[in-house]
């Protein structure tokens, strides 16, 4: 009964962020994030970002071990659930938020992130060496991808003095 709820309990989980996935890969390819064919819709629908999700989903899960998944799942939102607290931070004049507690979410996030890379280095070394060619990859075809098309960052808040 357990496995049949966990495995009813994942699907669900893998659907959702599928589907979000799509609408966010439309949304940023808008804001200039990610190349400009991903702002076109198919059906009336930004299915374009599921199809390159789903598929690079599909070739991680049929050729990683799930700990090595399970690694970089976590890493990756400790990671962003740190820039999006440093980013709030920096950002506080004009979020209107308390600056400390961004502040001490980012290093908690980063303090987290610290022990489980020396966690999972003490017991399976190879693991980090997934997560760093995963982190590596994401910032060379980020690289790549800018200087190939010259689309920047746009900034969506203005800087208070």
């Amino acid at each position: 009964m357990i496995a049949v709820a966990a495995l009813l309990s994942t699907g669900s989980a893998i659907n959702a962020t599928l589907y979000g996935a799509a609408r966010i890969s439309y949304v940023i390819a808008k804001e200039g994030e990610l190349p400009e064919k991903l702002e076109q819709k198919v059906w009336n629908r930004p299915i374009e970002g599921l199809l390159i999700t789903s598929g690079l989903t599909l070739l991680v899960a049929n050729f990683l071990d799930l700990s090595h998944i399970a690694t970089m799942g976590s890493a990756g939102f400790l990671l962003i659930f740190a820039a999006v607290n440093a980013s709030n931070a920096r950002l506080s004049s004009t979020t209107g938020s308390r600056r400390w507690i961004s502040v001490l979410g980012a290093i908690a996030c980063l303090a987290a992130l610290v022990i489980l890379i020396w966690q999972r280095g003490m017991t399976s070394p190879k693991e980090l060496w997934v997560l760093a060619a995963m982190v590596g990859s994401a910032f060379l075809i980020e690289n790549i991808y800018r200087r190939a098309t010259g689309r920047t960052i746009k900034s969506l808040y203005k800087r208070s003095p």
